[in-house]
């Protein structure tokens, strides 16, 4: 099979490992994004593009998939099905 069988959830989870080595359940990473966020005025439920876009700007290191993990996760809705705590400051 040509590009072998890693989900973008992996892709993502394993780029996250590298940014954030001290982080193995990525606590701090979807923290330090509802930050960029909230800072931004962006609610990521409403604003998925812009939020991803807002994410990429504040660390040039995120790919795209991983900036959409982060968004989901911001948001409350964990990509591959996984339950997220929902952010407390966009409530």
């Amino acid at each position: 099979m040509i590009g072998g069988t890693v989900s973008p959830v992996e892709r993502a989870k394993k780029q996250l490992t590298l940014l954030f080595p001290d982080d193995p359940g990525h606590r701090e990473a979807v923290a330090w994004a509802s930050a960029v966020l909230q800072n931004a005025q962006l609610d990521p439920s409403a604003a998925p593009l812009r939020s991803l876009r807002a994410l990429r700007r504040a660390d040039r290191r995120l790919g795209g998939v991983t900036a959409r993990y982060l968004v989901d996760a911001a948001a409350g809705t964990a990509a591959g099905g996984s339950p997220r705590a929902v952010n407390p400051h966009l409530e």
